[in-house]
């Protein structure tokens, strides 16, 4: 880890109702980390997310909602 905890949280989890199911653990950690600044570029892009739309960017490019159910619905 990048530094020392500052809290840790246990999650214990029972996998089922099944007589031997085996139990879980799942272990949460906080650490602070100091930030780092990211090298100046020029390419960046503004990405605003929609409904519609999924994704529009602001050099024009759209990215379509995907639509499983729609594409699936005749099976």
């Amino acid at each position: 880890m990048p530094g020392e905890p500052s809290s840790v949280t246990v999650i214990k989890d029972c996998r089922g109702e099944e007589l031997f199911a085996p139990t879980r653990y799942f272990l949460s950690f906080v650490v602070e980390i100091q930030p780092q600044k990211l090298p100046e570029s020029n390419n960046s892009v503004g990405i605003d997310l929609g409904i519609s739309t999924f994704a529009t960017f602001s050099n024009g490019q759209k990215v379509d909602a995907p639509k499983p159910l729609k594409k699936r619905i005749k099976k």
